[in-house]
């Protein structure tokens, strides 16, 4: 997928709040409720057909099993793992039943709330060090808010091709940067002297590159 397209894909889900679906309770009927409500829980991120619902229910069945099996094999106590385990079995039923498209919707629900807090995070401690404008912070914010959403989404389901995933990262993180410098006017160092990327917000720069030019947010 090229990166405008995956970019695109990304402004629409933000512009779309999230939903709460109606489960199909005909099919449900056929599952115990456990199963029936974290399906549910499934349902608020993503749309879901009424053989999908069924087929997650199942799943979650089969994974409420083996957490009852882990914990009585070791007392009551939920190991690392266990733990591992039936993350392993809630990927796989992600990667199986959902589309790439569903999975990636998926995500951005489950990792929305991390992302949007590291996205203020990030703007808050560059205005408090640099002095920025409102305006600006809200450049950084949505920009890093992004940044972090797709990176989470991508590295969960290109998990199995780390260098894909990294190579779409650095083209996604390139995008948004870039966006900062041309609505604002200022650039947001990410990078040490060895080209290693920063996260931590305290160690990050900024350079102003020009003025901010209100008529660079206007369609031309």
């Amino acid at each position: 997928m090229k990166l405008k397209y995956f970019l695109f894909g990304v402004m629409a889900f933000i512009a779309t709040p999230l939903f709460a679906q109606t489960l199909d309770t005909e099919a449900l009927a056929k599952v115990n409720p456990a199963a029936s409500r974290q399906v549910y829980e499934v349902a608020q991120h993503v749309k879901l057909t009424a053989k999908q619902q069924l087929e997650f229910a199942k799943a979650l069945q089969k994974e409420n099993a083996k957490f009852l099996e882990i914990i009585k094999q070791n007392l009551g106590v939920m190991t690392a793992k266990g733990k591992t385990q039936l993350a392993k079995m809630r990927d796989n039923a992600i990667s199986t039943i959902l589309d790439a498209e569903q999975q990636a919707q998926y995500y951005r629900g489950v990792f929305d709330a991390e992302a949007d807090a590291e996205g203020n995070r990030i703007a808050d401690t560059l205005q408090k060090k640099y002095n920025l404008t409102d305006q600006n912070w809200k450049f950084i914010r949505i920009a890093f808010y992004k940044i972090g959403l797709e990176t989470r989404v991508l590295n969960k389901m290109l998990a199995d091709t780390p260098k894909k995933a990294a190579q779409k990262i650095r083209e996604l993180r390139r995008e948004y940067l870039n966006s900062i410098e041309e609505k604002g006017g200022l650039r947001v160092n990410t990078t040490d002297a060895n080209g290693k990327e920063i996260t931590d917000p305290n160690e990050m720069t900024v350079t102003w590159v020009r003025d901010f030019d209100p008529n660079a947010l206007r369609k031309q």
